[in-house]
C-alpha cells in the first residue's frame, strides 16, 4: 500500500511546540486555550497544509458531521431551491449534505436511505417519493433524526414541513371562476400522493360549490401526458374547456409544450394558472399566473427542525409546520397586468381574489365551437 506524506496532528504539535492534546483541543475548538497558543497552532496547520481526517474523527466521536437528503427529482427547480437552503443551514452548523435522488421511486428511496444510514449520517431530510409507506422506519430505529418536507409520511411521528396545498388551489380556481370561466381542466400527476390529493381536493371543492363539472386529466408521471388526449379534452368537449389549472411545475412545462405543439395560444385561446413558479414564468408571453411555493423556506425550516432535534438531549414532540403559498397574478389567467407590475405580478397569501372582474377584450377565450 502506498503511503501518503500528508501532515498529521503529531506534525502540527511538533511544529507548534505544543502537546498533542493541545493541538487536538485547538482542532476541536475547545474553550480555555490561550489565544496566542491557539493562533500559533492554527497558523502551523495552515502553513504545513494539515487537513483533519473526518472519517477517523467520525469513527472516534460517533458523529459524521454530515446529514443526508433525499428528493424525488434533483432537476426540478423546486427541489434545487430546497437543497440550496438546506446546505446553507447545514454549513452554519458545521455539517455537509449528502444529496441523492429517489427518482420518485419508493424502492430507490429505501435503498438510498439504507446507504445513508451505513454512511452514519447524523440526520436525514426527505421529500418522500410516495409517503403512504414509511421508508424512513429503519432510520428511526437506528436513532437517526428524520424530517420530511413537501409531503409527510402517513401515520408517523416524524416532523414535517408542508404548504397550504388545498387552500392555494382553492384560491387559484376561484380566481379563474371570477373571470367567468366555467369549464376548468385540472391537469396533474401522481394523484395518490399527499400533495396531489390535497390540490385535487381544493379544485373539486370549489367546482362543486359552484355547481360545475369537475374536469381532470391525471396521470402517474408527467411523461405520460398525451397531446392527443389534451387535444380531445380541449377541442372536442361539448362545452369547450376555457382554462387549465396545472398542479405542479413539471406538469406546467409539459402542458405548455403540448399547447404550443397543438397551436393553442395561452392567454388567447385558453387561460392557464400554474401551481409552482419557475424562473421563466414571469418573462414568458404571456407571463404565467402562478401559485408560488416557498421552496427555499421549506428546505430551511426542515433543516432547522433537524438540527434542533439533533442537538436535543431529551425527546421532543412532533412538529408539523405548514407554510403559506403566495398567489402571483400575471397575464396567463386573463388579467391585464400594469407594465410596472409585469416582472413579478401582484402577489398575496392565500386570500380570495378581490378587485377582479370577468376579462374583456378576449372574446375568443370564452368562445364555444
Amino acid at each position: 500500500m502506498r503511503k501518503t506524506n500528508n501532515p498529521t496532528l503529531v506534525d502540527v504539535a511538533r511544529e507548534a511546540n505544543v502537546s498533542l492534546k493541545t493541538a487536538s483541543r485547538v482542532l476541536n475548538g475547545a474553550p480555555g486555550l490561550a489565544s496566542a497558543t491557539a493562533k500559533r497552532v492554527r497558523s502551523v496547520m495552515f502553513r504545513i497544509g494539515y487537513r483533519p481526517n473526518e472519517l477517523a474523527r467520525s469513527l472516534k466521536g460517533g458523529k459524521s458531521a454530515a446529514i443526508g437528503m433525499v428528493v424525488p427529482n434533483l432537476a426540478d427547480p423546486f427541489s434545487a431551491s430546497a437543497v440550496h437552503a438546506v446546505q446553507e443551514v447545514a454549513r452554519k452548523n458545521g455539517h455537509v449534505v449528502v444529496i441523492t435522488s429517489s427518482e420518485g421511486n419508493e424502492a430507490v428511496e429505501r435503498e438510498a436511505l439504507e446507504t445513508l444510514i451505513r454512511r452514519q449520517v447524523d440526520g436525514l431530510i426527505i421529500a418522500p417519493a410516495d409517503g403512504r409507506q414509511n421508508t424512513a422506519e429503519p432510520s428511526v430505529s437506528a436513532n437517526i433524526p428524520v424530517v420530511t418536507f413537501d409531503r409527510p409520511f402517513s401515520n408517523t411521528d416524524i416532523d414535517s414541513v408542508t404548504v397550504t396545498n388545498r387552500e392555494a388551489v382553492r384560491e387559484a380556481t376561484e380566481h379563474l371562476l371570477s373571470h367567468g370561466y366555467r369549464r376548468i381542466l385540472a391537469v396533474g400527476a401522481r394523484p395518490q400522493l399527499y400533495t396531489g390529493s390535497e390540490r385535487i381536493a381544493g379544485y373539486v371543492s370549489v367546482m362543486k360549490r359552484a355547481g360545475l363539472a369537475q374536469d381532470t386529466y391525471l396521470v402517474e408521471n408527467e411523461s405520460e401526458l398525451d397531446p392527443d388526449m389534451i387535444r380531445s379534452l380541449l377541442k372536442h368537449s361539448r362545452n369547450r374547456i376555457q382554462a387549465i389549472l396545472t398542479l405542479n411545475g413539471i406538469t406546467t412545462m409539459a402542458v405548455l409544450g403540448i399547447l404550443r405543439q397543438l397551436g393553442i395560444r395561452v392567454g388567447i385561446d385558453i387561460a392557464l394558472i400554474s401551481f409552482d413558479d419557475f424562473q421563466l414564468a414571469e418573462i414568458l408571453t404571456p407571463s404565467l399566473t402562478v401559485v408560488r411555493q416557498p421552496a427555499a423556506e421549506l428546505g430551511r425550516r426542515a433543516a432547522e427542525l433537524l438540527f434542533t432535534r439533533m442537538a436535543s438531549k431529551k425527546p421532543l414532540s412532533r412538529q408539523n409546520v405548514v407554510l403559506s403559498t403566495t398567489f402571483h397574478i400575471r397575464e396567463s389567467c386573463g388579467c391585464p397586468v400594469p407594465h410596472e407590475q409585469k416582472a413579478s405580478g401582484r402577489a398575496h397569501k392565500n386570500q380570495p381574489s378581490r378587485e377582479l372582474r370577468p376579462v374583456s377584450g378576449r372574446k375568443d377565450l370564452n368562445a364555444h365551437p
